[in-house]
């Protein structure tokens, strides 16, 4: 059965690229040493990705390339060379979440497909209409997006193609919207270096304990064709740090769930390589079900069976799988998860005391580990021998070239080579007279298509009559061909260069008024006093006047978008009197404001959550929104490093931005309080973490973390 949804996997190595492959993925998403939302995995040199590239054309797959982080204005020129060569090896999607690189690339790319990261935070059918009209292609949706929301959203935009996430490790921040690990170590995820503070250890003030961010892992394999009949197109995996097995095993489950076939290997591979607890996240409700295990955030695997007794250095079980030396294996002390013990297999035995070194399903048997289980724990499968892939070298496959079209012809003792705008001219040859109409042609069309060590080669040649019935020696045809594409890169080199100058140089920041001071205070508009950000449940008399405006900073997380916009507009509908400023702090948040820009009395400023580090952001948000636009905030994270983009983009100060925003309820998630005795009421923690402190607001079924 073939099926036209994608199924989309990680790969954070050549070697999990082509186990992605071979185990059922249409396409791939990997990123390149720099500018990639996941520094951490091995990532892909240039020469790594030529020759998966080829693969991927010879199967019939894709790939799309990750350079979704915020770049600073230093970084510009490196990025844009990196889209360069992704555009060359003609990768079939570049997934951003810059607005302002986004912008140059549409104008010295333009035939680059763009799909919008799931780091945009893009969750609203205003979001997704926004990037349509830029010239997205895709939106990588938010993990929190409901299928019902999905539905809608494909049927208001039925020519945006939707990724979904579908399996793997879920943030317990709202996508995009997390500056923890950023503010807090300086490694930020928005830069790809996430610490993940979410899966620590934490402590309330009276004392209970535990890894209350720590979410469980979307495993959405039973709502593939909900999914599918809502308008997914792609099927996204979680998981560039994780291994070849795990990217192969999960692959061939989707394929297995998408195609309805037998699917109970792929999944207890799938699991061993790599499982946390499954939850369906945010699937069927906006604030999440079953979102965190606080007692172990830790891959689990599956359980194989109980420790029934133990003798000596070694315990008996009866294990549901098959079990090898050398295997990984989990238990819980007393089945207390807050007492895990990891353990390798060092010896296996029958009951009657013969050694074995693999076992099958419902075997009997005593097992020797360095740690043992009390009787009746729980025994799980971490890592199986049996699983490992054999090493794959991507030197052993063919790079990816760029293919020119070249038209030869002959000027006296000279050869000519045209291609495109470029024109070579060799140096005098001896030109001999053949018999052979097509001698000279066939010769120097084999020598220009094997173009040795060239990034280049032409396998469309075309020869003029002056090319025919001679001879040129094929050492001095050779000599010509290296010459010419040596030149050619220059010619190709400086020609993008040239464009690159030009487009960087057209955007000039447009004339700009002071901004008054105040607004660097950026608390001065919080109106609940920490939380920053006007709440759906906020009442209209909590907003804060700043200097002359009404100030009313959206929310970034809109669980119902249109109704809570209309909310805004009936604020706005009541206070026709008064200079309201909005601030935008979501791409869903923009589309409203293009309504409202023949309003007299509205203006706008760009909050810290859409994160301007570039002038090309700001550049791209100005022309927007032309002098409505008063202000922007710089990216928050790295203010230090960050220069003065222009007068209008400020830095903020005394400001104690949310490290994380989350549409799940803190309250609930951990057991704390029941939405019936909450009713989307205020309420505070304060958790203490390896000496830091910190504070956690839930407030309208949405959680909100500080530093205190």
């Amino acid at each position: 059965m073939v099926s036209n949804v994608e199924i989309l996997a990680p790969a954070g190595s050549f070697e999990a690229a082509v186990a992605a492959f071979e185990g059922g993925a249409d396409a791939v998403y990997l990123g390149l040493s720099d500018f990639s939302a996941r520094k951490a995995a091995k990532n892909f040199s240039k020469e790594e990705l030529r020759s998966l590239k080829t693969l991927a054309e010879n199967q019939g797959k894709k790939i799309f390339a990750a350079l979704n982080t915020v770049i600073k204005s230093s970084e510009i020129g490196s990025v844009l060379d990196a889209a360069r060569f992704l555009s060359d090896i003609s990768v079939d999607a570049v997934i951003l979440q810059d607005i302002g690189f986004a912008t140059l690339l549409k104008k010295l790319f333009p035939a680059l497909p763009l799909h919008a990261s799931t780091q945009m935070a893009v969750h609203t059918v205003e979001g997704v209409k926004f990037l349509k009209a830029l010239g997205f292609s895709r939106v990588v949706l938010s993990r929190e997006v409901p299928l019902d929301l999905i539905a809608k959203i494909k049927k208001e935009v039925p020519d945006m193609e939707l990724e979904v996430f579908v399996h793997g490790a879920l943030c317990y921040s709202f996508s995009g919207l997390c500056l923890a690990s950023g503010m807090v170590l300086g490694r930020s995820g928005n830069r790809g270096m996430c610490a993940q503070l979410c899966r620590s250890y934490y402590e309330t003030e009276d004392g209970k304990k535990g890894h209350f961010f720590s979410c469980n892992d979307l495993e959405y394999k039973d709502y593939i064709q909900q999914l599918k009949f809502a308008g997914v197109d792609s099927f996204k995996i979680e998981g560039r740090m994780k291994s070849p097995e795990y990217v192969f095993h999960t692959s061939a489950l989707y394929r297995a769930m998408l195609e309805r076939s037998d699917y109970f290997d792929a999944l207890k591979n799938s699991r061993i390589c790599f499982a946390r607890a499954a939850t369906l996240g945010y699937l069927k409700n906006f604030s999440g079900e079953k979102l965190i295990s606080s007692t172990y955030p830790g891959h689990r695997g599956v359980k194989i069976g109980v420790c029934e007794k133990r003798l000596k250095d070694r315990f008996f079980i009866k294990t549901k799988y098959s079990l090898g030396i050398r295997d990984g294996l989990l238990f819980f002390k007393n089945n207390d998860e807050t007492q895990p013990f990891n353990c390798s297999v060092e010896e296996i035995s029958s009951a009657s005391g013969k050694n074995l070194k693999i076992v099958g399903d419902s075997s009997r048997v005593f097992i020797k580990t360095a740690e043992l289980p009390e009787v009746g724990d729980e025994i799980f499968l971490v890592s199986s021998r049996t699983l490992e892939r054999k090493k794959v070298n991507s030197g052993s496959f063919q790079m990816i070239k760029k293919s020119i079209p070249a038209e030869v012809s002959i000027r006296g003792k000279n050869i000519e080579i045209k291609s495109g705008k470029f024109l070579y001219t060799s140096e005098e040859v001896n030109v001999e007279n053949s018999e052979n109409q097509n001698n000279f042609k066939d010769k120097f069309a084999e020598i220009l298509k094997n173009s040795g060590e060239s990034f280049y080669f032409s396998d469309k040649v075309s020869f003029d009559e002056s090319c025919e019935f001679i001879f040129i020696q094929p050492a001095v045809l050779k000599k010509i061909r290296n010459d010419f594409y040596i030149r050619y890169k220059d010619f190709a080199d400086a020609g993008y260069e040239k464009r690159k100058t030009e487009i960087l140089s057209s955007f000039v920041s447009p004339e700009t008024a002071e901004v008054p001071g105040i607004f660097c205070e950026r608390t001065l508009m919080n109106p609940d006093g920490e939380i920053p950000f006007f709440m759906p449940a906020d009442s209209e008399n909590m907003l804060k006047t700043v200097g002359e405006f009404l100030t009313i900073p959206l929310l970034p997380l809109m669980k119902e978008s249109e109704k809570y916009l209309n909310k805004i507009n009936e604020i706005i509908s009541r206070n026709k009197d008064k200079k309201i400023l909005l601030g935008l702090s979501n791409f869903g948040h923009l589309n409203f404001a293009l309504e409202h820009l023949k309003d007299g009395n509205i203006f706008f400023f760009i909050d810290f959550s859409l994160y301007i580090a570039n002038e090309f952001s700001y550049s791209f948000f100005k022309n927007l929104l032309g002098e409505k636009l008063l202000f922007g905030y710089s990216w928050i994270e790295e203010k230090e490093e960050i220069p003065q983009l222009s007068p209008e983009v400020i830095a903020v100060s005394g400001f104690n931005p949310p490290l994380f925003v989350s549409a799940g309820c803190f309250e609930r998630s951990n057991g704390f309080k029941k939405c019936a005795e909450c009713k989307g009421s205020k309420s505070e923690h304060l958790l203490k973490n390896c000496g830091r402190k910190f504070k956690v607001i839930s407030k309208n079924c949405i959680t909100f973390m500080f530093a205190d």
